[in-house]
């Protein structure tokens, strides 16, 4: 436990290192309340520019201003109280800028930074086009925010408000966050769009687009509100999706009752769409390609679990993605049914599984494709929230929870950790998740089990035996319940079990039937490999020998009811890799750790049989 907290303690030191050199974590002595953000965009070229206002309030005495501006972007001046300041350089992706006077803390002040750029050198704006139409878009998330606009880029600071005015060509609709406040022809054949989001925002969740969007709109009532769902869709596009939007009203009514009211009620949700295949949630507009029901549930959910949430770091971004990905279950378990929720869960399993490493927590903060991996921070973070769910035993409580955890003023339209919401968690159950966090949230890979039904001579007892191989090192046992599906007699029994070491066992004398056959995770509520799962009904005195665990990790065990005489091992090219003679043991134990990984084969001569089994090493 102590090495596993040395090594958090570091990845945490290091990170917070490379988040400052990636530019999205700035420590500054003011906090930025409100941002006018003024742009020029025009989807036929790709030269773009800006102006940033931004309001904000000293936490010390300070007489300089550091906010984010990456290199691609020109700084064409600052001013402050409307005089032009020239007493600015450039530190990396932050602008430094020198004030006249000191300001002190807690002083309320104001600043501008007007900027230009282009398209082909910006990771957070970019140009294309449907059926020949030019569109331009953003995508912010993780740190691109900068390099499209001048703002405080981290995950550190909320504003309050946001004012985002585009003048674009008139021909074309522009999209962002907030209540749409005026479209104004200037009669030159250009038009300014005026977008106002009064509700805490970081910067990663601004977000412009401009094309020839046609509205598609509906309204749903949210707790006595009439919220507007302005969609910006592509014209061609309109007929394809239509039926996929006008259930959207729907699923807002559902996370609503599950999760409390749409966190922006009072302004509007809606979609934009865009030329990416996937989708990003912006506040109040979600932007994405196709309108399908993950991604649409997925991006709505993310209002809560992401936006009224925000993870407090992009190490802890299950806050964000594992939770809007469950809510993708959540809602196939509502509307499809309970077998298509567990494919859904059986799906993901599966994918998790397909790979021995991986943590839900990023120690890679820094880097984009780990922090948005999709087996680890999307597939096996949603699992997570499930095993929870699964683990408590109790809707009620699990709902309780989550509620617990997203209307803490802590927390509420601010930031949290993976942390944060264990506090939470251990307060509203009244017991410790160390051991869970440890092994789930922290700990690499997934239990492999080797499954054992053995009935007893002569009467209806079984012993159940469980023997557990972590898949990776980090983990030394998955603590869970798991439960077995027994069948026979055309009766079904479901029966959870409490797995807390490597090898555990159970006998079962209760059950109103002869087992003919039995399932392990049935409902797929844990991310397990089942090696083996075998029911043995004959007289166990026969002879018997099982090799386990199997895949080996380090070592494997031969248990045989008949003394073992001898062992050898064969690699797949038939080359004889060890053997062993006159062991004369029921029990023997062989180490694989100087072993490559891969399949093996088994010959294994006892006093009464030969055996050839196969062996899979996965040091």
């Amino acid at each position: 436990m102590k090495r596993l907290f040395l090594l958090i303690f570091i990845g945490l030191f290091v990170q917070t290192l490379a988040q400052f050199n990636q530019g999205n974590l700035l420590e500054a002595e003011y906090t930025p309340t409100y941002y006018r953000l003024e742009m020029n965009l025009n989807p036929y070229q790709s030269d773009f520019s800006g102006k940033t206002t931004m309001k904000f309030i000293t936490t010390e005495s300070t007489q300089e201003i550091k906010i984010n501006a990456k290199e691609n972007l020109n700084i064409e001046n600052v001013s402050y109280h409307s005089i032009l300041l020239n007493d600015y350089s450039r530190d990396g992706d932050v602008l430094r800028i020198s004030l006249p006077e000191n300001l002190p803390a807690n002083q309320l002040d104001s600043i501008s930074i007007s900027f230009s750029g282009n398209a082909s050198t910006s990771s957070g704006l970019m140009l294309g086009d449907h059926e020949g139409v030019p569109v331009i878009e953003t995508l912010s998330e993780p740190w691109h925010a900068s390099t499209w606009w001048v703002c405080k880029d981290d995950l550190i600071d909320k504003v309050d408000k946001i004012d985002v005015v585009i003048r674009h060509p008139s021909e074309f609709k522009a999209a962002s966050n907030g209540v749409l406040q005026s479209v104004t022809d200037l009669g030159d054949g250009s038009t300014i769009t005026h977008w106002q989001h009064n509700y805490a925002i970081p910067a990663y969740l601004v977000a412009v687009a401009v094309t020839n969007y046609v509205e598609y709109n509906h309204t749903v009532d949210i707790g006595g509100t009439n919220v507007p769902i302005v969609n910006y869709i592509y014209p061609e596009s309109l007929d394809e999706w239509s039926d996929s939007l006008d259930l959207v009203p729907s699923y807002m009514e559902i996370l609503s009752d599950k999760f409390g009211d749409y966190p922006y009620k009072t302004e509007k949700y809606g979609h934009a769409q865009w030329n990416r295949g996937g989708g990003m949630e912006h506040s109040t507009m979600s932007f994405m390609g196709k309108f399908t029901f993950n991604l649409i549930v997925h991006e709505l959910a993310h209002q809560w679990f992401g936006n009224m949430v925000t993870c407090a770091s992009w190490r802890d971004i299950w806050i964000n993605e594992g939770f809007a990905d469950y809510c993708t279950g959540l809602l196939n378990d509502h509307f499809y049914g309970e077998e298509k929720f567990k494919q859904w869960k059986q799906e993901r399993v599966g994918l998790v599984t397909a790979e021995n490493w991986g943590s839900v927590y990023v120690p890679e903060g820094s880097n984009q494709s780990r922090i948005f991996n999709s087996r680890l921070t999307y597939k096996k973070g949603s699992m997570m929230v499930h095993l929870i769910r699964y683990m408590l035993n109790d809707d009620d409580l699990f709902y309780e929870v989550l509620n617990e955890f997203l209307y803490d003023p802590r927390f509420n339209f601010g930031f949290a950790s993976v942390e944060d919401f264990k506090d939470v968690l251990e307060i509203v159950t009244q017991k410790s998740w160390d051991k869970f966090y440890e092994d789930w949230i922290y700990g690499e890979g997934h239990p492999i089990l080797n499954v054992e039904l053995n009935k007893n001579p002569d009467s209806n007892i079984y012993t159940l035996n469980f023997i557990q191989t972590p898949s990776h090192h980090s983990v030394e046992f998955f603590e869970m319940p798991i439960e077995i599906e027994f069948n026979g007699n055309d009766q079904t029994e479901i029966r959870r079990f409490e797995l807390n070491q490597l090898e555990n066992s159970f006998s079962i004398s209760d059950l109103p039937f002869e087992v003919s056959s039995f399932a392990v995770n049935p409902n797929f509520d844990i991310v397990c490999e089942i090696n083996l799962a075998v029911l043995n009904t004959h007289d166990l005195t026969e002879l018997k020998t099982k090799i386990y665990p199997n895949p080996s990790k380090g070592f494997f065990n031969i248990k045989s009811s008949q003394k073992i005489v001898e062992v050898k091992v064969y690699d797949v090219s038939g080359r004889l890799v060890g053997q062993w003679s006159g062991i004369d043991q029921l029990n023997f134990t062989i180490q694989t750790s100087d072993w490559s990984n891969g399949v093996y084969g088994l010959y294994i001569r006892t006093l009464n049989d030969e055996i050839v089994e196969k062996l899979i090493v996965n040091n």
